[in-house]
């Protein structure tokens, strides 16, 4: 009986522990059975090829050896002599050593044979002359072996006789053949491709190329129609959007035949005359009061309004005006509830109730910004429609809508351009004019009570400002509207448009509140004389700068003497106006000033269903921020079509760089692919919040649902997060030629662009857009470092933070999916290459679908993350 034994060159002692480690590599595999006529010596642990043979355990193969000669095995000769050479065994009937036979293999210092596994390549070489080209050795003694190149060895038994070894070690099938068994190799057919390793040929994918003797699929030629036929559809659809106006028209002129025409005679019946005509007041009004109305700046204390009284009522234009530093756009942010950076003082009254501050009513308030946000590549039509889907309430219906929005056109002038996009500093638009009435008339189509405006007219010619204070006016003498706005150097005819005027001197303090028939009487009064063809806005504006002096050289401040007179002629906050509608009038006019209550109680969770503000419920902001969304990502064609253009950049310069990558160099491989794909993934993300934050932020504050945004954002962005890896992967793929299924490689890539985009999300929700990139830049970049590859996991384990480090990390777990799948497609004359691998780096080879898991798992929790972002950070630029 023989046994497996390994010597220690050194010592002469057995050395048990590798060979127990040959028996848990090699005993696995199916293919290593030994055949009756090589049983007695086959090694021990070698199972028979027949199945009612049992093998022995490997306890046998750890006993010592019970043969020996001199202290050693019986191959052992003395120790100058190379007699126990690698691809050589003893024979157990001649006791002679003897080449390893073709299909086994002889490692180095046994005794004993083991059967090549399925896959290997495994003959004996052939004795030929040296050339030039074999090794030194070789060349000395004029003889080597073909085809391994190795040194033949010296015959003892035969004088002047070389011979050489069989297989040392299982050698897997060369790439480009097939290996039906272990001792025939045969070429690769055209159409079909070989692996090392393989045991049959694999056809040719579908639209790939496989020459004779092809070692993979050349797919480019597949790729490049793959990203064809993508871009075909986005243009197709392109194309859709481009012009859907006309296709919309198409449509109904041939499908809904009435509807089109019902709306084009509508249009053609509507104008700003017939509004002014038909305008129907509303119903409940509000009348606002505020007293001692103060606020200072929360980080240095400073006041930057003091004392301001006074009472605004409906049907009525205020216009704020002052210079700069006198706290007008406080004023309308104090009143409105907006000044979330400061501390307020006073009281304020809604139809005589207190109330602490006006965010009760935002259903019913409109407040429009000095700057003109809104989104950019829709048309002005389009950021009409999507406002009152949002805003208006939830029993108007659909017509009526359109209706709205059609008013507000033609009442700011805008119906011509209705069609035409916003426009911004890359694309041509409407004029600037056009845009901040577009600004004014995305809170106008949401029919509000309360109307707060700072600087309508700010960066318009007289004409357009005009034009603008002309349909203020309109609106809140018709409609019964409470208007407040900050005006800056109103011309003439401007000014007298207006129905009162709060003057305010620098520190926030009243200069005058009151008609503007009753401006230039005051200030006469106190000895303030307007020149003949002088602009009265102008002229006040210059007195309270200091400009113009009193003809009575008066010591007292103009907000001193504005208390002074208030308090002589009751012009308090009761009666800043000097006068006060009487309750029957407006009974008789069929107007009814709101009640806090019945207000307030359109906010709370039970609320009353014959209240008309209720806004539209969660679902349905859901469906129009959704619709809007996807039309965005369409007008955004030229950031989408460039994505994937870097995307397949980036896919492609890989795969060529990195060409059928083996297995060894497959960690690098995926660490930069993920790199890659993590980078792209999170910066076009952040686009998502980050570029239309601004939008967002107005919308809140205008009482939309967030949560519903966040959602529709996600849900908007599915389509593009699943085709990023197809195009990413259409020439990868191809070019590196992996042994894992397409489908493994999309699951687990698709998990990394999901995870990505969520950490975008995260990182555009908390940084501004100017640092939002060197942030996903960071990140990606330190996700790939701890990824798993240098260093391993196994060292980083070893430190405390370690751990946290590589499993936060989408690369680590991206790098363990396919190197999983990779590895598991090896042939079994490969496994212990395999499992060096794995071993070295700590990697599991049964962990794919917790990977996959992971990434997939990680992506939620950065959206949540993002979502808690949103609603939680710029708390107050949202209110």
């Amino acid at each position: 009986m023989f046994f497996h034994t390994v010597v220690d060159g050194a010592s002469g002692a057995p050395d048990v522990v590798l060979v127990t480690v040959f028996a848990y590599v090699f005993d696995k595999l199916p293919a290593s059975c030994c055949p009756a006529k090589y049983r007695d010596v086959c090694c021990p642990f070698v199972k028979p090829c027949r199945s009612s043979a049992a093998a022995p355990t490997p306890r046998v193969m750890t006993s010592s050896p019970t043969q020996r000669s001199g202290g050693k095995p019986f191959c052992m000769k003395p120790q100058n002599s190379s007699a126990c050479e690698a691809g050589f065994f003893l024979n157990k009937l001649s006791r002679k050593l003897e080449p390893c036979p073709k299909g086994f293999y002889c490692p180095q210092d046994q005794v004993c044979i083991v059967p090549c596994p399925m896959g290997a390549y495994c003959v004996r070489d052939k004795l030929v002359n040296a050339t030039k080209q074999s090794p030194q050795l070789c060349r000395e003694s004029g003889k080597c072996c073909s085809p391994s190149q190795s040194i033949p060895i010296f015959d003892p038994r035969t004088p002047s006789k070389y011979i050489c070894p069989g297989a040392k070690r299982p050698v897997p099938c060369p790439q480009g053949n097939f290996c039906p068994n272990v001792t025939v190799q045969k070429t690769c057919p055209g159409g079909y491709f070989c692996r090392n390793g393989s045991v049959e040929p694999q056809n040719c994918p579908i639209l790939s190329i496989c020459k004779k003797g092809s070692s993979a699929p050349v797919s480019a030629p597949g790729g490049i129609l793959l990203i064809f036929g993508i871009l075909l559809v986005m243009l197709l659809l392109l194309y859709c959007f481009h012009h859907e106006e006309k296709l919309t028209e198409l449509f109904e002129r041939y499908v809904t035949k009435k509807h089109f025409v019902r709306m084009e005679e509508w249009t053609s019946r509507s104008s700003l005359d017939k509004y002014r005509e038909e305008a129907e007041p509303k119903t409940q009004t509000i009348t606002i009061r505020f007293e001692n109305l103060s606020l200072s700046l929360k980080k240095t204390q400073v006041a930057i309004l003091q004392g301001v009284s006074g009472q605004l009522l409906p049907g009525e234009v205020t216009a704020v005006m002052g210079p700069s530093g006198s706290g007008k756009t406080t004023f309308l942010n104090t009143l409105s509830g907006k000044a979330y950076y400061g501390k307020r003082a006073g009281s304020l009254f809604i139809n005589d109730n207190f109330v602490q501050d006006l965010g009760v009513f935002r259903n019913i308030t409109g407040f429009v910004p000095q700057e003109d946000i809104m989104h950019r590549t829709l048309t002005v039509k389009e950021v009409l429609i999507y406002q009152a889907n949002l805003r208006l309430p939830s029993s108007i219906s659909k017509e009526e809508r359109k209706r709205k929005v059609n008013e507000v056109l033609d009442l700011l002038d805008l119906a011509h351009v209705k069609n035409t996009k916003i426009g911004d500093e890359e694309s041509r638009g409407i004029s600037g004019g056009q845009r901040k009435r577009v600004n004014i008339g995305m809170e106008l189509v949401t029919d509000p009570t309360l109307l707060f405006l700072d600087e309508p007219t700010s960066g318009l010619d007289s004409t357009s400002s005009l034009m603008v204070v002309d349909a203020l006016k309109v609106v809140a003498e018709k409609k019964k509207l409470t208007i407040v706005c900050v005006i800056h150097q109103p011309r003439y005819e401007i000014f007298s448009k207006f129905h009162k005027v709060l003057f305010l001197a620098p520190g926030g303090r009243t200069v005058f509140l009151g008609s503007v028939q009753e401006a230039e009487n005051y200030f006469e009064m106190h000895g303030f004389q307007k020149p003949d063809k002088v602009n009265p806005a102008d002229f006040y504006m210059d007195v309270i700068g200091g400009l113009c002096k009193d003809v009575d050289q008066s010591s007292s401040t103009l907000p001193e003497r504005w208390e002074q007179y208030a308090g002589e002629n009751n012009t308090s906050a009761d009666h800043a106006d000097g006068s006060r509608e009487d309750p029957v009038a407006r009974e008789n006019d069929g107007i009814e000033q709101v009640s806090f209550r019945s207000t307030l109680g359109l906010f709370k969770k039970s609320q009353n269903k014959d209240q008309d503000r209720e806004m539209p419920n969660l679902f349905i902001q859901y469906l129009t921020f959704l619709r809007r969304e996807i039309r965005l990502q369409f007008r955004l064609s030229r950031s989408l079509l460039l994505d994937q253009f870097l995307v397949l950049l980036a896919g492609g310069t890989l795969g060529a760089l990195r060409k059928e990558a083996p297995l060894g160099e497959f960690f690098t491989l995926v660490t930069l692919s993920s790199l890659a794909i993590g980078l792209t993934a999170m910066l076009s993300a952040l686009r998502c919040f980050g570029s239309t934050r601004t939008t967002f932020w107005r919308e809140a504050a205008a009482g939309v649902n967030r949560i519903s945004y966040f959602v529709a954002v996600n849900v908007a962005q599915i389509p593009v997060i699943l085709i990023t890896p197809v195009v990413y992967l259409s020439l990868l793929y191809p070019l590196i030629a992996p042994r894992a299924k397409f489908i493994s490689h999309y699951i687990a890539t698709l998990g990394v662009q999901f995870a990505c985009t969520g950490v975008g999300y995260c990182i555009s929700a908390i940084f501004s857009p100017k640092n939002s990139q060197m942030a996903s830049v960071t990140f990606a970049l330190i996700s790939s470092l701890v990824a798993g590859s240098s260093p391993t996991l196994c060292k980083m384990a070893q430190s405390t933070l370690g751990p946290v480090f590589y499993s936060l990390s989408y690369c680590r777990w991206y790098l363990e999916a396919l190197f999983e799948k990779e590895a598991v497609r090896y042939p079994a004359v490969m496994e212990h290459y395999v499992h060096q691998l794995s071993t070295r780096n700590g990697y599991t080879l049964d962990n794919y679908n917790t990977c996959v898991a992971v990434l997939f798992a990680m992506g939620f929790a950065y959206r949540v993350l993002a979502l808690l972002f949103l609603l939680f950070t710029n708390r107050g630029k949202q209110q």
